[in-house]
This record gives structure tokens, sequence and C-alpha cells, in this order.
């Protein structure tokens, strides 16, 4: 599938392995990741891709910016509760210089939930003017998890600004007992701190296409709060 048109792109139901972003398109891509895919960023393309995984079965996506100046924004929610495994690989390759990728997973664990994560970026020699940003936030929501974070940067070119880091949290007790103490039952302060945190992660895709974003903040919603009721 070669994309040629500045939209916004649900690919849940797409079967293609490969996804190509034609030269100067700004896109958006939301994928629950039925299957295994390859996206590929030509010169001065833009892609936001947006994703919730829940399927208790290995998830792999793999994204390659190949030609000059593109600009790749990825935003995932994972949830894994009931003793599932939720695996999940990415690998991302940067090949060409004045490109950018800035990436931010959210990954929120009920009771004995497993996330295992591995992300792999490689960045290619004797190219220049690369940024590259991963930003993992994990939120746990019972004494009993399991998280396994693999992160590996393999950068093969000096002119290069690339960070990752990684916050591991319950929800505040501070936050909880502000709202308590203002009324609000202790379920619907939990509700009000899970739904704030994933409103904050897909706030671009509200602007993008509004009514898709409420249907999914819904879904998300409902998913990981179904033990509240």
């Amino acid at each position: 599938m070669i994309i040629k048109e500045n939209w916004f792109y649900d690919l849940s139901n797409n079967l293609d392995i490969e996804i190509i972003i034609d030269e100067w398109i700004i896109a958006a891509i939301y994928d629950s990741w039925n299957i295994s895919r390859k996206i590929f960023l030509k010169q001065n393309s833009f892609l936001q891709f947006f994703s919730f995984l829940t399927h208790e079965k290995n998830h792999k996506i793999e994204f390659f910016q190949k030609e000059d100046n593109s600009k790749l924004e990825v935003r995932c929610l994972l949830f894994s509760k009931d003793e599932f495994a939720l695996k999940t690989k990415i690998y991302s390759k940067i090949e060409s210089s004045f490109s950018k990728s800035d990436v931010k997973i959210f990954s929120i664990i009920w009771e004995k939930g497993f996330i295992d994560l591995d992300w792999v970026i490689e960045i290619a020699p004797s190219i220049e003017k690369v940024s590259w940003h991963l930003v993992e936030e994990n939120l746990f929501l019972w004494n009993t998890w399991k998280m396994k974070w693999i992160p590996t940067l393999l950068v093969r070119s000096d002119d290069v600004e690339a960070s990752h880091a990684c916050r591991i949290e319950k929800i505040s007790e501070k936050n909880l007992f502000y709202l308590k103490s203002r009324g609000i039952e202790e379920k619907t302060a939990y509700y009000l701190l899970l739904e704030a945190n994933i409103k904050s992660l897909f706030s671009c895709l509200s602007m993008i296409d509004n009514s898709f974003y409420e249907l999914l903040l819904k879904e998300t919603i409902s998913k990981i709060t179904w033990n509240l009721e």
C-alpha cells in the first residue's frame, strides 16, 4: 500500500504487510497490529502512528526512514491483565540525514499482567543531523505484575541526538487522596487518572480525527477499567 494523500488511515483491517508513505505526504495511521508491518517513509514525509494493543500474541512492526528529512512520531498504548503476555517488538532504522523520530509508549498493567517490549533502533553511518527519542512509561495497578523492556540503540553516526528514558510507577496516592477529598469515589478517581494519561498520549489524534479519537478513548477506557465496576 502506498499512501499518496494527506489523510488519516485506520489500518486495523488492512492486510498489506508493507506501507509506504510517499514523498511530501503528511499522514496519520492507527493500527491494531493484527499482522506484522513494515512502514517506509520517503523524502520529506511525516507520519504520526498510533496504536492500542491488548491481544495475547506477538506484535511486530518495523519503521524505515530511508530518505532525507523524514519525520516519525509514534504513540502506543499497551495493556495487559490476568496473566496474559503481551509481546511487542519494534524495529526502527534511520538511513537518511535530517530525519527525526519521537516515540512514546505507555504501558498499563493490571494484576498478574506481563508486557514484554523489545525495541531496537539502528542509525546508519555517514548521515547527519538525526534526532531520535524514546520515552517508556509504565503504570502498575496492582502489586503483582511483570515487565520486560529491552531498548537497544545501534548508533553508527557521530552527528546524532538520541535518548531513551523509562519511568515505572503506580497510581499516585497523593492524586487519589486529592480527588477523594473532594467527594469523588475511589473507583471514579482511578478512572479519571487513567483517562487523563490516555488522553495525554493520544491528544494529537484528537486534532486529526476527533470522532475516531472519541471512539478510541471510549474503547480503551472501557477495557482498562473493566474491574473497577
